[in-house]
C-alpha cells in the first residue's frame, strides 16, 4: 500500500461485514477496490438481472450476491453499506438501515475515509464537468499529476492509489453530484465550489431547497469555500475559515473576488487583470466564468494565476458541450447534448447568440426529470426562430410556445431533417435538449453521437 491510503480504516473494513448496494459503475469500482484490499462484501441489486460487463463478472464471482427487491431489514446485519449514488437513500430498506447504522454511504465517502492526498471538489447544476476537465488539463501542464474523478472522469476508487499514468496522484479534481454529496460526510478539500444551483433532479427531491442543501454539503470540511457571487443559493450556510467568491457583478464582500468582466472579457482577481478570454480557446461568458473558477481553485493549492495564465489556453472544451460539428453553407451545427437541464440550455442560448436576432434552431426534449420547461420561454423568445422537440416530454413545449414556434418530431433523424428546411446562412442548429437522454438513449454521449451522425449525413446529401 502507498501513503495515499489510510491503512487503519482498511484494516477495519477487513474485519467488518460490508454490503455493496447497486452494481453500476461506482458499485463495481467499490467492489474491485475492496477485493484488492482483502475485503469480501455481499453485493445487492434491486434488479433481478442487472447488466454486468464481461470484464466485471470475474469480480462478482468472488462474492455472495443477492438480486431482486430489497426486504425492509435487508441491511440490518452489515457494519458498512456502500450505496450507488443513483439509488435514493429514501429507499425504504436503506432508510431503515440508517436508523441504526451511521455507515450507509456512497463510494465518495469511502474514498474520503481512506484518502490522504489533496482534493479539489466541484459541484453545481451546470458547468462542473467543464471546470473539472479544464482544471485537470491546466494543472497537468504544470507537471502535476492531477486526476479528474467522481461524477466525471473515472470513479474515485479506481484512482485512489495511482492516476491514469500509473504514478501516484498529486491532487484529485472531483466532480460531485448532489446524489454523491447526500451521503458524503468526511471529505476534506483544499478548495470546494458550488458553481450554481438551478432546479434539477426534481423527480428525486421533494423541493428545490432540499436539492440546494445537498449541494452545499461540499463546503463542510473545505479549507477554502468558493461561491458564486451572482447566485445566492451557492453561498455557504455555515461559518468557513476562508471564503472567496467569483462572478460577473462588479462588487463582492468576499475576502477575495475572482471577477469576469462581461464587457471587456477580462479575468480579474479583485482589481487586478490576470488575462483576457480572447487569449483562450473557448468563448462565451459562461466560459469566462469557468476560466476564472479554474484559476481560483488552482490558486488554492499555490498556483500563481498570472504566471500560469498561458496554460489555460490549450483546453478546447468537452465533447457534447457546445461543440462545433459542421458548417454547411454558412449554417453552424452545434452539439450541446450534455445540456440535460434548463439552465444548461439557457447558458448555451445566451452564449451562442451574439445579438438579439433569432438565428438559432433549437433541437430539444427528452426526459425533463420533473422540471418546468416553461422557464425556457424568455430565452427562446429572444434567441430562437424555431424549436424542434422530440422525446418523452416533447409535448410540454406545447404548453408555453406558440404553434408557429414549435415542430414536434419522433426522433433525431426527423429533427435534423426538419432543421435543414428552416435555416439560412448565419443560423445555428443547436442540439441543447434541456432534458435527460435516458428515455431514448444510453446516455447524453449516445444522443450527441446520433446528432452528429445525422448532421453529417444530411450535409453529405446536400453535396450530391
Amino acid at each position: 500500500m502507498t501513503d495515499a491510503l489510510n491503512n487503519e480504516f482498511i484494516e477495519e473494513l477487513q474485519s467488518s461485514n460490508v454490503a455493496i448496494v447497486g452494481i453500476g459503475m461506482s458499485g463495481m469500482s467499490a467492489l474491485r477496490f475492496l477485493l484488492n484490499k482483502g475485503v469480501f462484501p455481499k453485493v445487492f441489486d434491486s434488479r433481478l438481472t442487472p447488466p454486468v460487463a464481461e470484464k466485471d463478472q470475474q469480480f462478482l464471482n468472488q462474492v455472495e450476491r443477492k438480486f431482486g427487491e430489497f426486504k425492509l431489514d435487508e441491511f440490518k446485519e452489515f457494519d458498512y453499506v456502500i450505496v450507488s449514488p443513483g439509488i435514493s437513500l429514501k429507499e425504504p430498506a436503506l432508510a431503515n438501515a440508517q436508523r441504526y447504522n451511521e455507515n450507509v454511504f456512497c463510494d465518495v465517502e469511502l474514498f474520503a475515509r481512506i484518502n490522504t492526498k489533496p482534493v479539489i471538489a466541484v459541484t453545481g447544476s451546470n458547468g462542473k464537468s467543464t471546470v473539472v476537465a479544464w482544471l485537470e488539463d491546466f494543472l497537468g501542464r504544470m507537471g502535476k499529476n492531477a486526476v479528474a474523478c467522481g461524477n466525471f472522469g473515472v470513479p474515485v476508487l479506481d484512482v485512489i492509489e495511482y492516476g491514469y499514468n500509473g504514478e501516484p496522484v498529486d491532487v484529485y479534481i472531483m466532480e460531485l453530484s448532489s446524489f454523491q454529496l447526500e451521503s458524503t460526510h468526511s471529505l476534506i478539500c483544499e478548495a470546494a465550489t458550488v458553481l450554481n444551483v438551478t432546479p434539477d433532479h426534481m423527480d428525486r427531491y421533494e423541493s428545490f431547497s432540499e436539492y440546494g442543501r445537498s449541494k452545499l454539503r461540499i463546503y463542510h470540511h473545505s479549507k477554502l469555500c468558493l461561491y458564486n457571487n451572482d447566485d445566492f443559493e451557492t453561498k455557504p450556510l455555515l461559518n468557513c475559515n476562508k471564503v472567496h467568491a467569483f462572478g460577473t457583478e462588479a462588487q463582492s464582500r468576499a475576502e477575495n473576488y475572482w471577477y469576469f468582466n462581461n464587457e471587456t472579457e477580462d479575468l480579474c482577481l479583485n482589481n487586478e487583470v490576470i488575462g483576457n478570454l480572447g487569449q483562450l480557446s473557448l468563448s462565451g461568458s459562461h466560459n469566462g466564468l469557468n476560466a476564472i473558477v479554474v484559476l481560483a481553485l488552482a490558486n488554492a493549492i499555490g498556483v500563481d494565476p498570472v504566471a500560469e495564465f498561458h496554460n489555460l489556453s490549450h483546453f478546447s472544451g468537452l465533447p457534447h458541450r457546445c461543440k462545433f460539428i459542421a458548417d454547411a453553407n454558412g449554417v453552424l451545427f452545434v452539439d450541446d447534448s450534455k445540456a440535460t437541464n434548463i439552465a444548461s440550455t439557457q447558458a448555451a442560448l445566451n452564449g451562442l447568440s451574439k445579438n438579439d436576432n433569432k438565428n438559432i434552431v433549437l433541437i430539444a426534449g427528452g426526459d425533463a426529470k420533473g422540471a418546468d420547461l416553461s422557464e425556457l420561454q424568455a430565452d427562446i423568445n429572444k434567441h430562437v426562430k424555431k424549436v424542434i422537440a422530440f422525446g418523452k416530454d416533447k409535448t410540454k413545449f406545447v404548453d408555453f410556445l406558440k404553434p408557429e414556434q414549435l415542430v414536434l418530431v419522433s426522433n433525431m433523424s426527423e429533427a435534423v431533417n426538419q432543421s435543414m428546411k428552416l435555416v439560412e446562412q448565419g443560423d445555428i442548429v443547436l442540439l441543447s435538449p434541456a432534458c435527460a437522454s435516458i428515455d431514448m438513449y444510453k446516455n447524453y454521449q449516445h444522443r450527441g453521437a446520433d446528432f452528429k451522425q445525422n448532421v453529417l449525413a444530411a450535409i453529405s446529401g446536400l453535396n450530391k
